[in-house]
């Protein structure tokens, strides 16, 4: 009996090796995808990782550390121990909302590319893609339009009544 099961452990001992692990698999998303420097960053995903309880997200782009830097910190390198993570719900969902606004560092109107990773490694670091699950989102920011001053009409009407009186009294003198 043995003998016969043999050729079976054989083929699906092979069909492991080429199917990899069968982790399971990783999305993102950013929310809106073209925001404006200072604006809140909706970040979301589903995480099909059996016993998985996070995600860890970590950003790339310009003027920041090849590897990755924390959402929170854009000068702490992602990797030993500093992360952004977010909670896993039961179902598979996660969410972070990014307050780009309130972020240590500067970013610049630029493309910038959101990592959520299925283990504390930062890019440098992921090498076998095999064992890990990797997605990514590009988020592009633009800066912020400048304020406009609102007048409303009843200040420029008053302010020329106004005028006119004073005019009109120098006129008499």
């Amino acid at each position: 009996m043995i003998v016969h099961l043999a050729p079976l452990l054989l083929v699906t001992g092979c069909l492991m090796l080429f199917s990899g692990s069968a982790m399971g698999a990783i999305t993102i998303d950013a929310s809106p995808a073209t925001p404006h420097i200072g604006e809140r960053v909706q970040i979301s995903g589903i995480s099909d990782i059996p016993n998985t309880i996070a995600v860890y997200l970590f950003v790339t782009g310009p003027g920041l550390n090849r590897a990755g830097v924390t959402l929170e910190n854009l000068q702490l390198p992602a990797g030993s121990g500093y992360f952004t993570s977010a909670y896993v719900h039961p179902d598979g969902r996660f969410e972070y909302e990014w307050n780009t606004g309130f972020v240590v560092g500067r970013l610049v109107p630029a493309t910038y590319r959101i990592y959520a990773v299925s283990v504390p490694l930062n890019l440098e670091r992921l090498t076998d893609t095999d064992e890990i699950s990797v997605s990514y989102t590009d988020i592009t920011f633009s800066s912020l339009p400048p304020p406009e001053i609102a007048i409303p009409w009843e200040i420029p009407a008053v302010s020329l009544v106004f005028a006119a009186a004073f005019l009109a009294s120098i006129r008499r003198r």
